[in-house]
C-alpha cells in the first residue's frame, strides 16, 4: 500500500488527462474531482476510474473539446447540453453557473443532457457547502441493475448527493447509490483479486455471487429491494427523461458493451438558498442541535459513536490530509502502466518515483502535451 499527498496525486492525474488531449484548465478540474473522491475515502470513484476514462477517450467516445450550450433558461432553471464532454469537467462548470444564479433567485434547478459519468458527489457537495447552499445532485448511469421481478440490466446505480450546511458541527452530506454498493466497488474487488460479500450482486443466471467478475456480468442489487428500484426509477425520470437523455438499453455502457457508444446520460441539480425560508445562521444552529440530538441518542450494545451522513468521510479527509491518500499496489501498477503508455514514465520507473516526477513537472509548468 502506498500513501501519497493529495496534491501530488492530483498533479499526476492532471498530467494523465493533459496527455490524453484535454486542455490544461479542464484537466485541472477533472483531477480535482477525482482526487476529492479518494480524499474522502471513496476509492471506487477516484484514481481507479482513470483507466476506464482513458479507454473511452481512446475509443473516441468522449468529446475532449465540448461546447456547453444552454438550450432553455428561466430565472430559476436551465436546460443544458453537455456536448458529450467528460462529466468531471462539464458538471463543475455548470454547478458554478447555477451557484451564481441562485444568489438572485433563491432556488435554481438545472437539467443536463448528453453527458457522461461525473465522478463521486463529494466534490460537488463541498463546493455547495462553501456557499452554505442546500444541494441535491442526482444522475443516471450506465445500466447495471435489473428491474425488480425482471432480468437484464436496464437501470444504473443512479446515485444522489444531498448537502445540508451546519454551524459548528460537520455538515450533513448524503452521498449514496441506489444499489447496495457502487459498481466501482466490484471493479476494485476484481482488480485486487478479492471476493465480494453475498448480497451485493447477482450473476448472469440471477443467483447471488461472491465473484466480482460474475457480478459485473450480472446485476447489482438495489438497496431495500423494490424500494431502491423505485428510487432509481424516479432518478432515471428526473435525469434521463426530463433532459431527453438515453435510458435503458439506449445508454452507452461503460463495461461489457459489444458495440461501445457514448453514454448519453443526464443529471439534475437543485440548489436552495436557505435564507429565503429562515435566517441562515438560525438554520445552521438548529441543524447543529439536530445533529447533537442524533449523536447523543442511547447507543446500541457495542456501538461507541453514532454518525450522521458524511461524517465518516469528513473524518477520512482529516486522516488522509495528515497521512496521505492510500493507493493499493494493484492500482499503482495500473496507473504506472498508463503513465508509461503516455510517455510520462519509463520502464525503469516505479509507481512512487513516476508520480513524484510527473507531479513536479505539472507544478513547475514544464509538462508538455
Amino acid at each position: 500500500m502506498y500513501r501519497l499527498p493529495k496534491e501530488t496525486l492530483q498533479n499526476f492525474t492532471e498530467a494523465i488527462l493533459i496527455k490524453a488531449g484535454i486542455l490544461p484548465p479542464d484537466a485541472r478540474t477533472g483531477a480535482a474531482v477525482l482526487l476529492q473522491s479518494d480524499a474522502a475515502g471513496i476509492a471506487s470513484h477516484g484514481l481507479s476510474r482513470l483507466p476506464l476514462y482513458m479507454e473511452r477517450i481512446e475509443l473516441g467516445l468522449v468529446n475532449l473539446r465540448p461546447q456547453i450550450r444552454v438550450l432553455a433558461e428561466t430565472p430559476v432553471s436551465m436546460l443544458v447540453d453537455c456536448d458529450n464532454g467528460m462529466g468531471i469537467i462539464n458538471v463543475p462548470k455548470i454547478q458554478q453557473m447555477a451557484m451564481d444564479k441562485v444568489q438572485k433567485s433563491g432556488i435554481f434547478a438545472v437539467s443536463m443532457r448528453n453527458s457522461t459519468h461525473y465522478g463521486a458527489g463529494s466534490y460537488y457537495a463541498l463546493r455547495a457547502l462553501e456557499r452554505d447552499l442546500f444541494s441535491m445532485l442526482v444522475t443516471s448511469t450506465t445500466p447495471c441493475v435489473a428491474p425488480t421481478g425482471g432480468t437484464g440490466t436496464l437501470i444504473g446505480t443512479n446515485p444522489l448527493t444531498i448537502t445540508v450546511p451546519a454551524g459548528k458541527e460537520k455538515p450533513i452530506v448524503l452521498d449514496m447509490a441506489t444499489t447496495t454498493v457502487a459498481l466501482g466497488k466490484l471493479q476494485a474487488a476484481l482488480r485486487e483479486g478479492q471476493k465480494i460479500p453475498l448480497g451485493w450482486a447477482l450473476d448472469e443466471a440471477g443467483f447471488p455471487t461472491e465473484d466480482p467478475a460474475q457480478g459485473i456480468l450480472g446485476s447489482l442489487l438495489p438497496i431495500g429491494g423494490y424500494k431502491g428500484y423505485g428510487l432509481a426509477v424516479i432518478i432515471d425520470i428526473l435525469c434521463a427523461v426530463l433532459s431527453r437523455s438515453s435510458f435503458g438499453n439506449e445508454v452507452g455502457r461503460l463495461l461489457n458493451a459489444p458495440t461501445p457508444k457514448p453514454e448519453d446520460i443526464g443529471h439534475f441539480l437543485l440548489l436552495l438558498d436557505i435564507s429565503i425560508f429562515r435566517p441562515l445562521d438560525e438554520f445552521k444552529a438548529e441543524v447543529d442541535r439536530y445533529i447533537q440530538t442524533m449523536k447523543n441518542a442511547p447507543k446500541a450494545t457495542g456501538i461507541e459513536e453514532i454518525f450522521l451522513a458524511g461524517e465518516i468521510e469528513f473524518n477520512k479527509m482529516d486522516e488522509y490530509r495528515r497521512d496521505g491518500i492510500p493507493v493499493t499496489e494493484a492500482l499503482g501498477e495500473q496507473l504506472l502502466g498508463l503513465a508509461r503508455k503516455l510517455n510520462l514514465a519509463s520502464a525503469q520507473d516505479d509507481f512512487e518515483s513516476a508520480v513524484a516526477a510527473v507531479a513536479k513537472a505539472v507544478e513547475d509548468g514544464t509538462l508538455t502535451h
